[in-house]
């Protein structure tokens, strides 16, 4: 999918050297390179990377611990303020939440109503913050700041939560439908590669003032990226199975 998006970009404007081997390295987006592609590869090993750390960290860490280090998180973003990769950094306090509440899970079958429900409310509130902020900020603030990414601070853990609910209701009267998420759900990467790669081809051809989702035609490429997506995924799982070494056979 790389290779497609950067022979699409030599073939439009050109691309350097330095920009191919900074998309292929995935530190496009970390250098702020003038050509970018699948900018949140860049964030996949730099989550894993602060992941080695944290998560030691939060293990059997105390309540004061966790707040302090989700508080060290957060202000890791502060320096990126004004810089588009604060779209990578801003996701940092967000990233440990999934920590703590992966170590709670280990420790604990289930989660009480009452914390349940404190989430949900939590996740309302955030929700409403963030209408807030797209109705009443400007738009150039929202983007220097984060404020796009920051309430999904406390909307994760609920919708979590909701989610959850809501699959554990499917699972018993449409379990059906479960599969077709669980199938989909191993497609992630190659729904996200192709989409992106499609969305740029098709704005290109357009406009760039014509936005995401001000165009029936954005409907029909995002199907259309799903099949092709599907596909790829359906390639690359029997190349992997081929390429892949036979045990040997015992005697």
């Amino acid at each position: 999918m790389l290779t497609a998006w950067l022979i699409y970009q030599h073939l439009r404007s050109g691309i350097s050297v330095s920009l191919v081997f900074a998309n292929y390295l995935c530190v496009d987006f970390l250098a702020s390179a003038d050509f970018q592609t699948l900018w949140y590869m860049n964030g996949v090993w730099i989550y894993y990377l602060f992941a080695l750390f944290l998560v030691p960290l939060c293990q059997n860490a105390s309540l004061r611990r966790k707040i302090l280090l989700f508080f060290l998180c957060a202000a890791f973003s502060v320096p990126f303020f004004s810089d588009i990769r604060l779209m990578l950094f801003s996701r940092l306090p967000l990233l440990f939440l999934g920590i703590c509440f992966a170590d709670y899970g280990a420790r604990h079958e289930e989660i009480p109503a009452r914390l349940a429900a404190a989430l949900i409310a939590l996740s309302c509130l955030g929700w409403g913050l963030l209408v807030y902020i797209v109705k009443c900020v400007p738009d150039d603030r929202i983007w220097a700041y984060g404020l796009y990414w920051f309430p999904f601070i406390l909307i994760a853990p609920g919708l979590c939560i909701v989610l959850s609910l809501l699959a554990a209701c499917l699972d018993k009267v449409a379990p059906q439908i479960i599969r077709g998420c669980t199938f989909l759900g191993g497609c992630t990467l190659e729904i996200y590669a192709v989409h992106a790669f499609a969305f740029q081809v098709f704005r290109d051809a357009l406009s760039d003032d014509i936005l995401y989702g001000t165009d029936k035609r954005w409907i029909l490429l995002s199907v259309l990226s799903v099949l092709f997506a599907v596909l790829l995924a359906r390639v690359m799982a029997r190349l992997t199975t081929k390429t892949q070494k036979q045990p040997a056979q015992q005697t």
